[in-house]
This record gives structure tokens, C-alpha cells and sequence, in this order.
């Protein structure tokens, strides 16, 4: 699913609405955190007419995609996020120096068949993009983060849940792009694109 996720949103990512070519962060990897660029993009897994953009969608509005249907409600920026201390409690954890934490909490419908693992699956395929020209992963420990489901605790067919991806990213980073897949839907391929700028 790696090398799908990483072709997937690039090309997503490249025909995103006032992103052109100049402005369309690449991508590289699916586990890390560190940011690629430009010179690192993946080649299109098929054509895309001449003309034609992917429909991109705003901060609270419902995105379909394969059975799954993901609203992004908020995005926060923070020097800190709270994980679980092992106790049943919660402390805040710090970014790394020069770092801090983009939050994206999102409602998720499953319309689909079967189950998901909202915090340690692989069904939803996630990467955040900045106006400069990088891309990011969530952070490995989602099943940590408050509010979030512990891995394993999965969100039926017909039913709705939360979750919230969290990024590491540089301290000036100005998150741009949500971009998202459903690897278990009819077109795992298809990247469905949130614009996250603030006019």
C-alpha cells in the first residue's frame, strides 16, 4: 500500500486547484514524518484528461470516497499533543526542537462492508501538504493521541466515529492540503483532496 499511497497523492497532490506544478509538494516513504520535495515525485499511475482537476473540498465538508465519508471539523497547530502516560491518564508531548504538531480532527462514516481500525489501519491513507512544497505522515503512535481509538477497537459498517491525525511538522510550516485514499474501496487509487488554507 506504500508505494500505491505515495503515487496516489502525488499525483493528487500535482492537479490540486491553484497548487500547480510549482506549488505541488511530492511525496516519498509512507512511515516518516520528514518532509520531500519536488525533485522526489512520483511518476502518475495513469493519465489524467487534459483540463481536469480533482474536486477540492473545504474544512467541514463531508468527502466521499469508496464507502468511507471523512469530514475534517478543525485543524490546530500546537507545540504540544496529548498522549496516554501508560497509566490511563494523559501528558502533553512536546514537538521536537524546530518542530510542532498539526492536528486534524475528522468525523468518519463507514458506509462500507467491513470494519476499520481508525487508529492502526491501513485502510485510510493520509498525507498532509504545506505551502512549502512538503509532505508529511501522521505520527506512528495515533492510538495514543487523546481521543483517539486504542489499535484494534474498530468502527463497524454503518456506524460513525472520530479521529485525530496528527502530523510533526516544521515550526513554519503552513499546513495546505489534506489528501486522503480509501485502500480498501473500489479505487484505492483515488485521492480526494481538502483544501486547509485560511483566506
Amino acid at each position: 500500500m506504500n508505494k500505491v499511497m505515495v503515487a496516489a497523492v502525488g499525483v493528487g497532490l500535482l492537479l490540486t486547484a491553484g497548487c500547480g506544478s510549482d506549488d505541488s509538494p511530492a511525496a516519498e516513504g509512507d512511515q516518516t514524518t520528514t518532509p520531500t520535495t519536488t525533485t522526489e515525485a512520483a511518476a502518475p499511475t495513469a493519465p489524467t484528461p487534459a483540463g481536469t482537476s480533482p474536486a477540492i473540498f473545504e474544512v467541514g465538508q463531508p468527502v466521499e470516497n469508496g464507502g468511507l465519508t471523512v469530514t475534517v471539523t478543525s485543524v490546530d497547530a500546537s507545540p504540544t499533543v496529548p498522549v496516554s502516560d501508560g497509566a490511563g491518564g494523559y501528558r502533553d508531548r512536546a514537538a521536537a526542537e524546530g518542530s510542532q504538531y498539526v492536528v486534524l480532527s475528522a468525523d468518519i462514516v463507514n458506509g462500507m462492508a467491513a470494519p476499520i481500525d481508525l487508529s492502526c489501519g491501513e485502510t485510510i491513507g493520509t498525507r498532509l501538504a504545506d505551502a512549502q512544497k512538503q509532505q508529511f505522515n501522521v505520527i506512528a503512535d495515533l492510538d495514543s493521541v487523546q481521543g483517539n481509538r486504542p489499535c484494534g477497537d474498530q468502527l463497524a459498517p454503518g456506524t460513525d466515529g472520530q479521529i485525530r491525525w496528527v502530523f510533526e511538522v516544521g515550526a513554519d510550516s503552513v499546513p495546505k492540503v489534506f489528501a486522503f485514499l480509501n485502500a480498501d474501496g473500489p479505487e484505492p487509487t483515488a485521492v480526494k483532496v481538502v483544501n486547509l488554507s485560511v483566506d
